[in-house]
């Protein structure tokens, strides 16, 4: 028979035994990726990819919570990692989020899907024929599973390699144009793959290709030029290269090479704005440019407006001039001859040439 004190051993045993079972009640767990790959649920690999594809893949994370989550924010390593956003309802219901602006991608309810579909752009991936790890990150404001990274391997295939991949022709003077070129190799061990020819994507641009040989390998020229008269301003356009590879599937690729210039004036002022601090005794120094090549200016005069008198002088100097003391640059040299009364200034420097064409930049001062 029991004794009262067994009854209180055996109530406290019973208490302590519910106790423990409300404690190992798995808590909640935030946002759960669900994924074939027990081993590294977060991680996708495309495996070898073609230049110019775009495969995607689909992240689904489960919200296990009793509280809605909101997705902050998407972080990708890489800009050829082009992230999508959906919420599916536990309905079935679809809601997309929004990956621009200040506010949050979107929010989670309870029991609702979260889908990030990743699509990895080629033409973003610069080095091409090698491993690339690529990861997006999510910040939400569970308290469990605040951050996430999902990771993203894939090598881009890439049968030619050009060098530069992007022609930068720089700053080109209206009335002359400009040209430049990339050297484009077979970048794979298979001797029939050949570049069959290069054309013009852009109404500007001419494009001419010649084959080479060196050091016993063949290289193709590919040549790009933009006619003068173009107006003031960037310029952006594009070559395509075709590239044969019978043995390949598919037999024929398509390389595509931007091409990029600004058209500027034929005589330019550079910088076109300078930040000169007050008490820099070494001041300011200005080049004024003839781009067209074989041509050579005089500079009349270089004043500065917009400073105290007896603050600055300035000074025009040829470099390397010719008999006639003529020469392609000449070097402005702003000078401070006295002390300069605080405050901001927004000076302007102009420089005049013989013939009488005026260039301006900016010189501001603090």
């Amino acid at each position: 028979m029991s004794t009262p004190r067994h009854c209180t051993l055996l109530l406290a045993l019973c208490l302590g035994a519910s106790a423990c079972t409300e404690e190992a009640t798995p808590p909640s767990r935030g946002l759960l990726i669900q994924s074939s790959n027990t081993d590294r649920p977060y991680f996708h690999d495309f495996g070898v990819i073609l230049d110019g594809s775009t495969p995607s893949h689909t992240f689904r994370l489960h919200n296990t919570e009793p509280n809605p989550v909101t997705l902050h924010d998407i972080l990708a390593s890489c800009s050829c990692a082009v992230p999508t956003v959906r919420v599916i309802s536990p309905s079935g219901g679809v809601t997309l989020g929004s990956l621009h602006g200040k506010h949050a991608v979107c929010t989670i309810p309870p029991g609702a899907t979260l889908e990030v579909e990743i699509a990895i752009d080629t033409s973003r991936i610069r080095r091409k024929n090698t491993d690339r790890l690529s990861t997006v990150r999510l910040r939400t404001d569970s308290a469990v599973t605040p951050f996430h990274t999902l990771e993203l391997h894939v090598k881009v295939q890439q049968l030619i390699q050009a060098t530069p991949w992007e022609l930068k022709l720089g700053e080109l003077p209206t009335s002359d144009g400009g040209t430049g070129h990339t050297d484009v190799i077979n970048a794979t061990q298979d001797p029939n793959v050949l570049l069959r020819t290069a054309r013009s994507l852009s109404p500007d641009l001419s494009v001419t290709y010649a084959e080479e040989t060196r050091l016993g390998r063949t290289v193709w020229v590919v040549k790009a030029s933009l006619p003068p008269g173009l107006p003031l301003g960037p310029w952006e356009g594009a070559i395509e290269l075709i590239v044969d590879a019978p043995d390949q599937d598919p037999p024929e690729r398509t390389v595509r090479i931007p091409v990029r210039a600004t058209i500027v004036h034929d005589i330019v002022l550079r910088p076109r704005r300078l930040f000169l601090l007050r008490n820099n005794p070494r001041g300011a120094e200005f080049t004024a440019s003839a781009l067209v090549p074989g041509t050579r200016i005089t500079v009349a005069s270089a004043t500065l407006k917009g400073f105290p008198q007896g603050t600055f002088t300035t000074n025009a100097a040829p470099v390397r001039p010719d008999s006639q003391g003529r020469s392609s640059t000449w070097k402005i040299t702003i000078t401070p001859t006295g002390p300069l009364p605080e405050g901001v200034y927004n000076a302007q420097v102009q420089v005049t040439l013989a013939d009488g064409t005026t260039l301006q930049s900016a010189l501001i001062a603090r």
